[in-house]
């Protein structure tokens, strides 16, 4: 190895500890959960954010700080659709330092990053890049994610809830092992500021919801041609909850959506979408295929954030 090539890993050996060091200025352990504590960031003066799988109880949260002191702290909020709580943390003053952020826009396929986690006393990193990047992902509680990283790099136990940093130590997003279902992949730190907007204003997300599960089905050339149909495909509604506001509505077991306020429905994330776009108190206009006839029917949509799961 020439001294040229040593010196260069050198510099980098030494801006990625440095990076540690910045970012695990405003890393926590949060202990909520039996065995090993989890991470959390200093996201806002006086707020923590972290993974909510990993936070299992709502008061008096016991956190380590970075600096070796305690604290206590109250779940301000939370979003099982992202995965992500927000905790509040009262008298800590100087003690907690808001993490500086960075723009993960640029970030690329390749991208050099590192989980910092404090699943202990002491600081934890783990290297690695940056595996894929996606455009409008939605995960698996029907959260909808403008930007997906997917991360090659250990998110080790403990890991979850603390930042994904650049080489100078800003968080790009928030780490998570759970979100993906065991993919590891890091909540951009635009989407987290988003949703703890919300659940500092009201404790949990808006979602509304119509209490259905839905199947995509394809419809028949002559179906299509018969009611003069602009879409070829519809869902099939197979399942109602008891007491929804589909059923109130009076939507029946093998009704077939066509579309949702004029958007043709062809996936269940269609109906997702249409549904996010539905004011509080609004309602949401179907046109639905029932027993050859075609009907309009008009939905008010609960908060599934205050009703429980969909």
């Amino acid at each position: 190895m020439s001294p040229k090539s040593d010196s260069t890993l050198t510099e980098l050996s030494a801006q990625l500890a440095s990076a540690v060091e910045v970012a695990s200025n405003s890393v926590v352990a949060i202990h909520a959960r039996r065995r090993i504590p989890s991470s959390g960031i200093v996201w806002r003066d006086g707020i923590i954010v972290s993974a909510s799988h990993t936070v299992r109880r709502d008061d008096e949260v016991p956190i380590a700080l970075p600096n070796g002191d305690s604290a206590v702290a109250t779940v301000a909020g939370r979003d099982p659709a992202t995965d992500l709580v927000a905790l509040s943390v009262a008298g800590a003053g100087a003690k907690l330092r808001a993490a500086p952020k960075a723009d993960s826009s640029s970030l690329r396929v390749g991208s050099l990053v590192l989980a910092v986690g404090r699943p202990g006393k002491n600081v934890s990193a783990s290297f690695g890049i940056i595996s894929a990047v996606g455009e409008g992902w939605r995960t698996w509680q029907g959260a909808r994610i403008d930007r997906v990283l997917r991360l090659d790099l250990a998110v080790y136990d403990g890991f979850s809830g603390g930042p994904l940093v650049d080489a100078s130590g800003a968080v790009l997003g928030l780490n998570n092992s759970a979100l993906a279902r065991g993919t590891p992949m890091a909540l951009p730190a635009k989407a987290v500021d988003r949703v703890l907007d919300e659940l500092l204003e009201r404790g949990h997300v808006r979602r509304p919801f119509i209490g259905v599960a839905v199947q995509p089905v394809a419809l028949s050339a002559s179906l299509v041609k018969q009611h003069g149909l602009g879409n070829d495909s519809g869902l099939l509604i197979v399942s109602i909850a008891d007491s929804s506001p589909a059923e109130k509505a009076g939507i029946l077991l093998g009704d077939l959506l066509l579309d949702a306020n004029g958007q043709a429905l062809a996936r269940p994330d269609d109906l997702l979408d249409a549904l996010s776009n539905v004011s509080a108190g609004g309602e949401v206009s179907l046109k639905v295929l029932r027993g050859g006839t075609i009907k309009s029917v008009s939905v008010t949509p609960a908060d599934r954030g205050e009703g429980g799961q969909e």
